[in-house]
């Protein structure tokens, strides 16, 4: 009996430290519990519900009761295996492509309670390979050399945006800016942004300058404070992203639909980042995201306030699909969702005519190719080439994932009539 008693005692002990750490049992820490209500219902849904009741249930604190918690990262390393740093290295590498090419035509789609409107792109980008001590924090800033990527958009449509660029250097030591250029071809003017202009609009969209190109491994301080199951992984290749694209029209409400039945779930580390005043993000105070635990992959974030309120959540639904010589590539290319809780509205991209490996020649990274005239929406010579060959399945997917998109595509899609176009055109 006395044996007893002294488990149930040190049970209770434990479970107490457990509590006082920040931890919640029946929250971050239980698989079961996934937190799916901002990521399965279309954007005006969401948006929607929110002006209707969900406001209460937009709090930082409510939302993620572990958000306090107080870890070293070698005290995590003890607990977790890792700690939030290593998994936002990972996820830094996830999103720049480190060491590969990438070329790109995008939709876009904004929706606010002023209307509708579309854009459309052409995106290229260079990754030089980049040492990883350098993503060390300990590494001496002014001791590395070289840049880490750049990259170029032309807008095309609509008219009234047709000639805009943007154009980007980011450089190893992060202590320096970031060369970023926006091209206004009305004006005949290059702007230069700062870190204060990191809040800034792409091209009127819901996403920032600061969360889709600028962030640093510097502007925030990362800890693990939980892990839970995410469904933003599609198992998705090439041709058949171009088939889906062609079936439901860019971004319709069946295209975003497809996309959220067909995504898989993932375990991930739940990820508090701080931002740091001065930097790109210190325009928000807290971010939360899901990072995958195998892969590395930023799924999504939801950004708050300094009184704890959301002011905007994002989520990439990532594919693991054939590059341009048929190597397995881990992207997000074909859905994008931006839901603004301010601004009240949404922006959807999508991009599934990607692909990596082809070439992207450094005079794209020029102010002169900034300025360059684009007079029709086609530009041939940045077309986005389809694979050269297809990777396995086997190398693409686990075995369950394979049976699981058996429901979608029966058989494996492997070709698409010309594939250099821009497809989804007609229906856009």
């Amino acid at each position: 009996m006395k044996k007893i008693i002294g488990l149930f005692s040190l049970l209770l002990v434990s479970l107490l430290s457990f509590v006082a750490d920040g931890f919640c049992l029946e929250d971050c820490f239980n698989y079961q519990y996934v937190r799916e209500d901002l990521i399965d219902a279309h954007g005006w849904d969401v948006v929607n519900a929110y002006k209707a009741k969900g406001k209460d249930n937009f709090i930082l604190d409510k939302r993620w009761p572990t958000v306090k918690l107080k870890l070293t990262p070698d005290e995590e390393k003890a607990r977790f295996g890792t700690n939030g740093l290593e998994q936002a290295q990972k996820a830094y590498l996830s999103r720049h492509y480190d060491g590969t090419t990438m070329r790109m035509f995008v939709y876009v789609l904004i929706n606010h309670t002023a209307g509708e409107r579309k854009l459309l792109g052409w995106r290229a980008e260079l990754n030089p390979p980049m040492p990883e001590k350098y993503l060390d924090p300990n590494f001496p800033e002014e001791k590395k050399e070289g840049e880490d990527w750049f990259m170029l958009i032309h807008w095309v449509s609509p008219a009234d945006i047709r000639g805009t660029g943007i154009l980007i250097h980011s450089y190893n030591d992060k202590k320096r800016d970031n060369d970023t250029w926006v091209w206004f071809p009305s004006l005949r003017k290059a702007r230069r942004l700062t870190p204060a202009n990191g809040d800034d609009s792409v091209g009127g969209t819901d996403l920032t300058f600061a969360e889709g190109f600028l962030l640093r491994m510097t502007d925030e301080e990362f800890q693990i404070i939980g892990e839970t199951k995410y469904r933003a992984f599609v198992p998705v290749d090439y041709y058949e992203g171009l088939h889906v694209l062609d079936k439901y029209g860019p971004l319709t409400k069946e295209y975003v639909g497809f996309y959220k039945k067909i995504a898989q779930p993932r375990d991930c580390w739940v990820v508090r980042a701080k931002s740091i005043r001065g930097g790109y993000g210190d325009w928000y105070d807290t971010k939360i995201t899901y990072i995958d635990k195998e892969w590395g992959c930023e799924y999504g974030w939801e950004l708050y306030n300094p009184k704890g309120k959301m002011m905007k959540c994002t989520t990439w639904w990532y594919r693991n699909s054939s590059d341009y010589d048929g190597k397995p590539r881990m992207a997000w290319v074909n859905l994008l969702e931006i839901l603004n809780f301010e601004d009240l509205g949404f922006t959807y991209y999508c991009a599934p005519q990607t692909n990596f490996g082809a070439e992207v020649p450094e005079a794209w990274g020029s102010l002169r190719e900034l300025k360059r005239s684009i007079p029709t929406v086609m530009i041939p010579y940045m077309a986005v080439l389809p694979p050269k060959k297809l990777a396995p399945l086997e190398e693409l997917y686990s075995p369950e994932i394979i049976e699981a998109r058996k429901a979608f595509f029966p058989e494996r899609i492997t070709d698409f009539p010309d594939p250099t176009g821009p497809i989804g055109m007609d229906k856009w």
